[in-house]
């Protein structure tokens, strides 16, 4: 062999024993990134194993949440005596005691907001993080498996022999056919590995959004709830005055049915959507003739609406351009365009100024496009209008039914369906976590129903 030849031999034999131990190094490294991933469970959704940064300050989140649950259990005793007091007969001591108990209870109330805004602002910054260090991982695995597929590309016209001659003995070229064999498994495992870690994170950013949806209906109801409680005190003055105290008194306006005080039946009728005002009377016969149809108490729509109306209040007018998640703006465009209206002017909610999140809820139902896209036809059955416009009353309360009457036992009036259908209403599966919303909703309802009934 002649030098030329000998350095040919040589400089191949190095080459391609340099790139197969590239190759080898990189199934190493794959199995590390691969083997070092794990599924975690967090809030039922899978995620790529991180830093313990995952989930910072978890133990005092988890002491925030038994705190929750120590309030959650104070209120129901007082919701319990309330029941009591309510059987043991219509009297003013009994009135007076409901009052004070509504008051105490708000106070809770007030506090398991509190409580709940503070944990999941953790728990948000928690998901934020975990979210974004998934994303560079992913996004790191990807180009390491971009520039390895391409290095194995350009020597893929390396024939068997070629890599045969390169080798001692005959047992060593098995072995690395075999190591090779391997590592190509290993990395069609870390694609499809990558695509479940790439949906795992599409699903987490979709809980991270309704999750800060949860955030701002938490940040409304704060506001909502400070003003209940100053209307609590300001309608057991009024009853005491309006009484100075006396039973008799008292039992001549239960007789002329004025036990709903003034300054609550105008809490009742002060309905609002994004900022703008509801007459009562056009919110009372929408919810009539829904309920008719849907089977739906008209009284516990008028609840939900109500306590809607409270978050509509706060959360006033945006635009789509501005407050709307890019995802959601196309499907917006779409319903404005068959309804004839400007974009532009159509009002939504603000996204919120305190974190990341997006607004962009239509209407009285403070509802999504997407969402009220899976509504529309089934409203327009109920409704007669075609197309369902999400921010027509009628229309809006058509799509609340629905939604509620998902719920068994709601179109059969049982309250614990009902209670059920009002939480999952704000937040979904997590509705548990949130209970002073069913609890105001039903509070309301109970009004409601005594209005209605004259």
């Amino acid at each position: 062999m002649n030098f030329v030849h000998k350095t040919s031999f040589v400089y191949n034999k190095n080459r391609k024993a340099g790139w197969l131990c590239g190759f080898l190094f990189f199934g190493f490294l794959s199995f590390l990134i691969c083997g070092n991933t794990s599924q975690a469970e967090d809030n039922g959704t899978s995620v790529l194993a991180s830093t313990p940064a995952a989930a910072p300050n978890q133990e005092l989140i988890n002491q925030k949440k038994e705190e929750i649950s120590k309030i959650q259990a104070d209120i129901a005793k007082y919701q319990a005596d309330s029941k009591a007091k309510r059987t043991e007969g219509n009297t003013l001591e009994n009135e007076i005691a409901i009052f004070d108990n509504n008051i105490l209870q708000n106070q809770l109330e007030i506090r398991e907001t509190k409580l709940n805004i503070e944990s999941a602002e953790m728990e948000m910054e928690g998901a934020q993080n975990q979210i974004e260090e998934d994303r560079v991982r992913i996004d790191e695995n990807k180009a390491a498996l971009k520039s390895f597929l391409q290095n194995l590309y350009s020597h893929q016209d390396d024939s068997l022999l070629e890599v045969l001659i390169t080798r001692e003995s005959i047992s060593d070229f098995f072995n690395e056919i075999s190591a090779v064999k391997a590592v190509q498994d290993k990395v069609l495992a870390t694609v499809i590995e990558l695509k479940q870690k790439k949906e795992s994170l599409d699903n987490r950013n979709q809980a991270l959004e309704e999750d800060q949806q949860t955030y701002e209906n938490l940040i409304s109801m704060r506001y909502e709830q400070n003003t209940s409680l100053e209307n609590l005190k300001a309608q057991k003055n009024e009853m005491l005055e309006i009484t100075s105290g006396e039973e008799d008194k008292y039992q001549a306006l239960v007789a002329q049915n004025r036990s709903l005080l003034p300054s609550l039946r105008s809490e009742l009728r002060d309905l609002q959507s994004l900022g703008s005002n509801i007459q009562f009377d056009d919110a009372i016969s929408a919810a009539q003739y829904v309920g008719e149809v849907t089977g739906v108490r008209p009284a516990f729509l008028l609840g939900v609406l109500r306590v809607e109306s409270g978050l509509g209040t706060n959360v006033g007018g945006g635009t789509y351009t501005e407050d709307m998640n890019p995802s959601q703006r196309p499907t917006f465009e779409a319903i404005t365009q068959e309804l004839g209206y400007d974009p532009n002017v159509m009002p939504v909610s603000r996204k919120p100024s305190a974190y990341s999140g997006w607004g962009g809820a239509m209407g009285p139902a403070q509802m999504m496009p997407t969402t009220w896209i899976g509504y529309c036809e089934r409203v327009s059955a109920i409704t007669k209008t075609s197309p369902a416009d999400p921010w027509a009353l009628t229309d809006s309360i058509a799509a609340m039914a629905i939604k509620l009457s998902q719920i068994e036992g709601v179109t059969a009036g049982d309250y614990n369906a009902e209670y059920e259908a009002a939480g999952r209403y704000l937040a979904g599966g997590n509705w548990r976590r949130f209970l002073f919303y069913p609890d105001k909703v039903m509070y309301y309802t109970s009004l409601y129903e005594k209005e209605l009934r004259g």
